[in-house]
């Protein structure tokens, strides 16, 4: 296995939830996120995996064990050191509704990492903008329009264009087909799969749907309150499951594609960049 990007080891996390009371997110989870591969995270709605990635990126604080970044501990980064790291790991979240402002064109959303950044003149965010816009299926005249105006899969495309724009090493995707129907659901996995090869990504897949993870991912780790209670290569866990949660996970899914099946529509590229 590549060397890891990330490294999480033995981590808790905790929330208040009262005076005298907290409640456990994440129970002492590992987690390695090597270059060039795709991790996926699988669980049932409450499990974990949301506030474990958000550990893995720092947006919530750690309660005890260690996130590593190129063997820094990522607790420990100020300033510039803190925003190198989050270029290197972006996010792409479920909802690409409510992730893009309604009120900016989809191409001034895109380029807003750069301008926060400082990063080329005007002209060359826009160029990097368009040269990203082609790479995830989108069209300049789309990226013109207000997210009320595009469809779903199409505002998803730009939310990765976005997440991509700053060359990230990791990406991490959280429930990010779950708003999309099956066909448009492939078509997405399929463009991820693409951009992962061309830009060499690594890639950290979270879904309750554990069809639309093994169809991504190469290694899975299955949790179930907030611990991981089955981690290994994704054709070994779905075809030999050593867990019951991990066999009831296994039993509640339509079998619409796997990691040597395509999913469901999954057939299709450039027709579904221009329908989606």
């Amino acid at each position: 296995m590549s060397e890891s990007i990330i490294t999480a080891r033995d981590v808790r996390v905790e929330f208040r939830a009262g005076r005298n009371r907290s409640v456990t997110a994440v129970d002492g989870v590992d987690i390695d996120v090597p270059a060039r591969t795709a991790v996926g995270l699988i669980g049932e709605s409450g499990s974990g995996k949301s506030t474990l990635v958000r550990a893995l990126l720092a947006l919530v604080p750690v309660s005890s064990g260690s996130v590593e970044w190129e063997g820094r501990d990522i607790s420990r980064l100020r300033g510039a050191d803190l925003v190198r790291f989050r270029t290197t790991a972006q996010m792409v979240f479920q909802d690409p509704h409510s992730a893009l402002d309604p009120r900016r064109r989809i191409l001034t959303s895109i380029v807003e990492p750069l301008r926060v950044l400082r990063i080329g003149t005007r002209a060359e965010r826009e160029a990097r903008a368009e040269e990203m816009l082609t790479q995830v299926g989108l069209r300049m005249d789309q990226a013109m329009r207000f997210p009320h105006q595009l469809s779903g899969g199409q505002k998803q495309r730009a939310c990765i264009a976005r997440a991509l724009i700053v060359e990230p090493r990791v990406l991490i995707c959280d429930e990010s087909v779950a708003a999309l129907d099956v066909a448009l659901q492939a078509e997405i996995l399929n463009l991820l799969g693409d951009l992962r090869e061309e830009l060499n990504l690594a890639l950290v897949f979270i879904s309750h749907d554990l069809s639309v993870v093994a169809h991504i991912s190469d290694h899975l780790h299955v949790m179930h309150l907030g611990k991981t209670v089955e981690t290994g290569p994704t054709e070994q866990v779905t075809r030999s499951p050593q867990q019951e949660y991990t066999e009831k996970l296994l039993a509640s899914q339509l079998t619409v594609g796997g990691p040597d099946q395509p999913l469901l529509g999954a057939g299709t590229t450039d027709p579904g960049r221009t329908r989606s």
